[in-house]
């Protein structure tokens, strides 16, 4: 090979080595991250999807998984689970736009006839919950005098979001049976 060629060659893959090393300076680029923002829950949807409303107030009867959900969520709800295996039970989501100074919950206590599956009203249960805030969830167990047999069930749930502070009665269930014209307090829930 002609010695002048090689030369050449030689410059230019010795010139070519030279830029890169110096170019990688050049092509450095410098970033600096933003400061992580931190990653806000979505807000909540209002009224509560699968709730039923009137004046501000909703209210949900739920299903079975989402109780299961709740008492394996929330541990001091287990005395719950252990009054509900003697009495027949129910539950009511509510939530209210601008709040709750208490609620009460009016339901029917019922047993199917097995023969004929006729609904038979067995007692009537006033239940009262504590405040809520404006746009809160609150669960309302509603725990009644009636020993649980099969076909015992709890429905009508009247839901009532009190307001005002006057006659705030202490939170709890009252079941009258409809044999027994007076009420008979049943278990607590707190």
């Amino acid at each position: 090979m002609n010695s002048r060629l090689l030369k050449v060659i030689t410059i230019c893959i010795a010139s070519t080595l030279a830029s890169t090393v110096d170019g990688q300076a050049d092509q450095v680029k410098v970033v600096a991250k933003k400061t992580p923002k931190p990653i806000t829950s979505p807000a909540s949807k209002w009224p509560p999807e699968g709730f039923r409303g009137k004046e501000g107030v909703y209210a949900k009867v739920p299903s079975s998984k989402d109780v299961i959900g709740l008492l394996s969520a929330k541990k001091t709800l287990q005395p719950l689970v252990k009054a509900c295996e003697e009495f027949a039970c129910g539950a009511v989501f509510v939530a209210s736009e601008t709040g709750c100074n208490w609620w009460e919950v009016n339901s029917t206590v019922f047993r199917v006839n097995p023969s004929d599956l006729s609904k038979e009203k067995v007692g009537s249960l006033v239940t009262y919950h504590p405040s809520s805030k404006a746009k809160a969830q609150a669960t309302i167990f509603l725990i009644s005098g009636a020993e649980v047999t099969p076909g015992t069930s709890i429905g009508s749930i009247k839901v009532i979001c009190h307001r005002d502070s006057a006659n705030k009665p202490k939170p709890g269930n009252i079941y009258s049976p409809v044999a027994s014209p007076t009420p008979s307090a049943s278990p607590s829930n707190s």
